[in-house]
């Protein structure tokens, strides 16, 4: 969680007077800091969405040291500030104005608003220090709560008996009647395992483009998972973190699952298991799943017991083993087609490239193995389930 550049703007504004005069689009960004700069060149040590503040100092030390008096340098001064700080991913900038400069010029107030850069201006008898230090103490503030929120639902999930339910109190999440937990896998080795560097990336940079607001999740790293905790449903969501991870330049390759809905904090151990059976159904065409997309396999994923799954296969199909690997999956694949089709070996045939007559072998070679009537409606319900049971243990 992070305070964005829209909520440091809504409490500040009548504290410090701020006035917003460009770059409105790019108030969603994340502010991880607030920093003071004077000078275009030191911006590089930046390390990216900060919020800066200036004086526009540098305009009166250009005029002093070159005896030039023309505004054109507070033009070309501002657009390189604002050009490095946008290069360098920062979250905008803060103008003290009244004394080195007067008024932001229309080509500077263009330039934000191309870059989307929130520009803000700020009168010069309000102390810069007196904001950097408001607005760092709400980041230490929120950052405290963000840690504890998180291990409260690091609790929820993994150590319920720990979960410390007033810890919700004051957060977005106190009275939601409903949750849901969003899985991100992401590509092995991102960033070299480093973790802080990674945190950082999806905090300020990743998780500003899905476009919630930081007060309607909490996230956190866990086991190579980004795990996000909503208080509303999470498909939206999931789609929209898809679709942008494919862009993403770190992120291509990361598999997205998402939860079904709960109405109680006491059932996110469940959900997040839930989206964990999902994940284990993405296959390397696919890169996000909804457990309630799953259907049978729903019933499935409650059985806790794998050698359940696995003895019911066995004792339903378990006899084309004999067959040999390579004409048993020939076999498993025509009953799965035939199944699937009600029966109509013509159809199968087509679904397989197949003459019927293979089919009409096939199918009356698996009823002799099986020792199972082909007509009975209980025989292939059995069957079919068998089948989707195999399904599932070769995706877990």
């Amino acid at each position: 969680m992070a305070l964005s550049v829209q909520y440091i703007y809504n409490y500040t504004i009548n504290m410090f007077r701020l006035k917003l005069v460009a770059g409105k689009d790019g108030l969603n960004k994340y502010v991880s800091w607030i920093c003071y700069t004077e000078d275009p060149d030191t911006i590089e040590f930046i390390r990216g969405s900060e919020l800066a503040v200036t004086t526009g100092l540098n305009v009166y030390r250009h005029s002093q040291n070159t005896a030039d008096q023309s505004k054109e340098y507070i033009t070309e001064f501002l657009c390189r500030t604002i050009t490095e700080l946008s290069n360098r991913n920062a979250s905008g900038l803060i103008v003290n104005v009244g004394k080195y400069i007067d008024t932001i010029p229309a080509s500077i107030i263009a330039l934000c608003e191309r870059l989307q850069f929130p520009l803000f201006t700020m009168p010069w008898d309000v102390h810069t220090i007196d904001l950097m230090q408001e607005v760092c103490n709400r980041i230490v503030n929120d950052n405290q709560k963000h840690k504890t929120l998180e291990q409260c639902f690091y609790d929820a999930i993994f150590h319920p008996k720990n979960f410390d339910a007033s810890c919700l109190q004051n957060t977005s999440f106190a009275n939601a009647s409903e949750y849901s937990v969003i899985l991100m896998k992401l590509p092995e080795n991102l960033f070299d395992n480093n973790t802080d560097q990674l945190q950082r990336y999806l905090d300020y940079s990743f998780n500003t483009k899905i476009g919630l607001s930081p007060f309607d999740f909490c996230w956190y790293l866990f086991n190579g998972r980004a795990i996000y905790i909503l208080h509303t449903d999470g498909r939206d969501t999931a789609a929209i973190m898809n679709k942008i991870s494919k862009k993403d330049k770190y992120l291509t390759g990361a598999k997205i699952a998402v939860s079904a809905v709960c109405r109680s904090y006491k059932e996110l151990e469940s959900e997040y298991a839930h989206a964990e059976f999902a994940l284990k159904f993405l296959n390397s065409d696919t890169s996000v799943n909804d457990y309630n997309s799953l259907g049978v396999y729903k019933i499935f994923s409650e059985v806790k017991d794998r050698a359940v799954l696995e003895n019911f296969y066995n004792e339903v199909l378990g006899k084309l083993d004999s067959l040999g690997k390579d004409k048993r999956d020939d076999f498993l694949e025509t009953l799965k087609l035939y199944a699937s089709y009600g029966g109509r070996i013509q159809k199968t045939a087509e679904g397989i490239f197949t003459h019927r007559n293979t089919i009409n072998y096939r199918i009356r070679r698996i009823s002799e193995i099986l020792g199972v009537d082909m007509q009975d409606s209980e025989s292939m319900y059995k069957i079919m389930t068998a089948l989707h049971v195999k399904d599932m243990l070769d995706e877990i």
